[in-house]
């Protein structure tokens, strides 16, 4: 099992992977400002404060694990949106911890639509403790036993909002920043990969049944050098404070999940059901969000949620 934890871990560090080099998220449906910086400040009637543990592989020594904390918030000009977020991920021996700030600016288009541009500015540390046994039969990258380093990055996004739908599109590792090992730069197939997000959102009301409301969305994501990868997902809401869902992550997986709000917080968990071939080494991924929404009572506006 060690061996084969290695080959994933030394495959993270090549332009042929894909999710491993950006942690995996299953409900991103509940803070999608995770993959699009130009939602911040999209929540008009409130700042959102999210925290989200999620455990890849459930059943597999030092399986990924990642952990996030994470505001934005509209300034009070209804203009201009801020952000920030810090991101924790492990893999084996392999530690992460990032920071990103966030600005958006909104445009408001009519009475129901507003579209707005947003841009991060991320640093992340590498951290990896593992030793050159571990790395038998490959050519020999590392020198030592603790190696570190760290890695700038950006984001873009494009996000289109009302009150009943939503979309948008962005641009995840825009720099492309090549790895750093032990005071060397490795060559560009060992360097940080763009990734691309497509998201779109509708939600609408049972007729006559008010109460009840049904959200489908779909999430297309590719890099320059893998083919498109697809989530298909569907949400019903209850009464606006419960909500149960399905999602399908094409080739992989599919996730259960349900969530409530009470007064400003609010609270959600999701199941993986691995159906690939990990599925015999794995029963599946497991992730909860707990969510505050500060100075909901205060503030003034139309929100999305």
């Amino acid at each position: 099992m060690k061996r084969f934890l290695i080959y994933i871990i030394f495959s993270l560090f090549g332009a042929s992977a894909f999710s491993q080099q950006l942690p995996l998220y299953s409900q991103y449906l509940e803070n999608n400002y995770i993959l699009n910086p130009g939602v911040a400040g999209s929540e008009k009637n409130f700042s959102t404060l999210k925290l989200s543990v999620h455990k890849q592989w459930i059943g597999i020594q030092e399986s990924p694990s990642t952990q996030y904390v994470s505001l934005h918030h509209l300034l009070g000009n209804d203009m201009m949106g801020v952000g920030g977020m810090i991101f924790h991920d492990t893999f084996g021996p392999i530690r992460m911890i990032g920071v990103q700030s966030t600005y958006a600016y909104h445009l408001k288009v009519n009475n129901k639509l507003t579209v707005s541009f947003g841009m991060n500015a991320i640093f992340m540390q590498y951290i990896l403790r593992i030793s050159q046994d571990d790395f038998y039969g490959y050519e020999p990258i590392l020198t030592r036993e603790r190696t570190s380093f760290t890695v700038p990055d950006a984001s873009f996004g494009a996000y289109a909002y009302s009150k009943n739908y939503w979309g948008g599109i962005s641009i995840m590792h825009v720099l492309q920043s090549k790895m750093k090992i032990t005071g060397t730069w490795m060559d560009d197939s060992n360097k940080m990969v763009r990734h691309y997000f497509v998201m779109g959102c509708y939600r609408f009301a049972f007729p006559g049944q008010y109460h009840l409301e049904i959200e489908p969305s779909i999430l297309m994501k590719f890099t320059e050098t893998t083919p498109l990868q697809t989530d298909v997902n569907i949400k019903l809401h209850i009464n606006k404070r419960f909500y149960a869902g399905l999602s399908v992550r094409g080739g992989d997986s599919f996730v259960t999940m349900f969530g409530f709000t009470f007064e400003d917080y609010f609270f959600g968990m999701a199941y993986d059901w691995t159906f690939s071939d990990l599925a015999a080494h794995t029963s599946g991924s497991q992730e909860l969000v707990f969510g505050w929404n500060l100075g909901i009572k205060t503030r003034k506006g139309t929100a999305f949620y």
